[in-house]
């Protein structure tokens, strides 16, 4: 395997500089990078409903659940083609539940400060967390638009991170390939030596 990958160490370093190109976008168009990935999304599903099609097709009398199936693909199918022609649907749906996330995990904190209370110091600084995350839960139902910025902001410094790895990863292979050669070389002039 080392081998392999010391051969293509390019394509390591590609993929890397792919996914440092995509955090850029992800940083400086949040929403156009938003869109984008909704619409891979909703392709996704669509596809995923004409798979489920063939497979229930291929084996129509042999399978004992043919109408949940046929009911999975052709309600996967139509909901991937709404998201397809509405791409901010899914973009509002992501949104919602990353708001739902921050109220939920609110006031998760607040219930568990004030049954933590008399075993714990500090539970304040708890309820206070829970209080901002409930408030920051609120302004992105609010304001969808800052939830879907917050999604691509994290999915691009993910990426950012993972393409940084991938590069230096990617350049030590380069000189794995190297070191490579010599001792491959090496090992040669030994067998020819003996």
């Amino acid at each position: 395997m080392f081998k392999t990958l010391t051969k293509n160490w390019w394509l390591v370093v590609l993929k890397g500089v792919l996914l440092i190109i995509f955090a850029l976008f992800a940083f400086f168009n949040p929403l156009l990078t938003a869109a984008s990935l909704a619409m891979w999304f909703a392709f996704l599903i669509i596809a995923d409903g004409f798979f489920t099609l063939i497979s229930l097709f291929s084996d129509w009398k042999g399978n004992d659940n043919k109408w949940l199936f046929l009911a999975e693909g052709v309600i996967s199918i139509i909901f991937g083609l709404l998201l397809f022609r509405m791409p901010g649907l899914t973009l509002l749906i992501m949104s919602f539940i990353i708001s739902f996330w921050f109220i939920f995990v609110g006031i998760s904190r607040i219930a568990m400060a004030i049954q933590l209370r008399k075993e714990i110091e500090g539970e304040g600084w708890l309820i206070a967390g829970g209080v901002l995350s409930v408030i920051f839960g609120l302004i992105i139902f609010a304001q969808p638009a800052l939830g879907i910025g917050f999604s691509m902001f994290m999915l691009g410094f993910a990426a950012l991170l993972v393409g940084i790895a991938l590069l230096v990863i990617g350049l030590k292979l380069r000189k794995g390939q190297s070191w490579l050669k010599d001792k491959g070389a090496e090992i040669k002039n030994r067998l020819k030596d003996s």
